[in-house]
């Protein structure tokens, strides 16, 4: 079953030193409280979380737009699949708006989670833009 959640952060920093942390991919680990480490090579990107779980994924990045876009190829952290990450960047003054989608399947067995599974990507979405922009800022 497809599903999508939408959240809207705002990111203490302006949109030109935000853009220069998300837009190359690398160094997530700096940023996103739930990845240990982080490595970029072409457009795939490999990251570990804390726990030892590594997602695979592929990048794409359209600077001109502020549009970053992830699909994760292989992941054995949470229980779906077929996951597409979009965050969308927009300039809000000195600050910037950021808005991270992520679309993703759930078998009909894991349905009951779902509710957990947003509650807890809207948190992490959330603590990555307080932590994004502390690493913008510095």
């Amino acid at each position: 079953m497809k599903k999508t959640i939408q959240t809207v952060n705002q990111v203490n920093a302006p949109l030109d030193k935000v853009w220069a942390k998300v837009g190359p991919g690398t160094n997530m680990d700096k940023w996103m409280p739930i990845i240990a480490t982080c490595s970029v090579e072409g457009n795939k990107r490999v990251c570990t979380t804390p726990e030892g779980a590594t997602l695979f994924e592929t990048i794409e990045a359209d600077s001109e737009n502020k549009i970053f876009k992830y699909t994760i190829d292989k992941q054995d952290f949470m229980p779906i699949s077929d996951i597409v990450g979009t965050i969308t960047l927009k300039e809000n003054g000195n600050a910037t708006t950021m808005h991270w989608d992520v679309d993703f399947d759930i078998s009909e067995e894991n349905e009951p989670a779902f509710p957990e599974i947003k509650q807890n990507i809207e948190g992490i979405y959330q603590m990555a833009a307080v932590s994004l922009a502390e690493f913008a800022n510095a």
